[in-house]
């Protein structure tokens, strides 16, 4: 993966690092699941919720993780304004109500729910493109058959159903299938 991934993170725009990440998340869930979730879609909702990791000068570490915890930059779940507290303040160090936590900005109900390690025997880190690119492909996978338009749009939506959001992702989604 990494050379394929030094190879294109310049003409994509993509950091090295979070490409990286993307492309095994994709491979993975294709070989466990039958997952047809590509890594353009992956790519597409990191650019569209962080910058691929990079947002407010964040940096993505050679091991994967974020030189700080990226924490309610994109819209909660849903488009909601407000989700009450799911995790005690344990993911996303806010015991009031739940907020995207990662360079995915993945919810911590998610995360407790699909929170996967890419590396085995270490815990899944919401800061960890690794771990958060994993985890959310498999979200994505858990919405059913993406092969479809509409398919695709049920998936992407478990992120934000809002129709700027998908219409951002589905932009990002077709530049990096060229």
């Amino acid at each position: 993966m990494k050379q394929w991934a030094t190879e294109r993170a310049e003409p994509y725009h993509i950091p090295e690092r979070a490409l990286q990440a993307y492309a095994y998340a994709a491979y993975n869930v294709e070989q466990e699941q039958g997952c047809a979730v590509g890594w353009q879609t992956l790519a597409a909702l990191g650019d569209v919720l962080t910058q691929h990791g990079q947002v407010n000068s964040t940096t993505i570490d050679e091991d994967g993780v974020t030189s700080k915890p990226i924490r309610a930059v994109a819209p909660a779940a849903g488009g909601k304004k407000s989700v009450p507290d799911t995790d005690g303040g344990d993911i996303d160090g806010d015991s009031t109500k739940d907020i995207p936590v990662g360079p995915m900005q993945l919810m911590p109900s998610r995360w407790e729910q699909y929170g996967t390690a890419a590396e085995p025997g270490n815990a899944p880190n919401p800061d960890n493109i690794d771990d958060a690119a994993l985890t959310t492909a498999k979200i994505t996978c858990s919405a059913g058959d993406l092969t479809s338009p509409e398919g695709w749009t049920t998936a992407v939506s478990e992120f934000n159903p809002s129709p700027v959001f998908l219409k951002a992702v589905h932009k990002k989604a077709k530049e990096y299938s060229r």
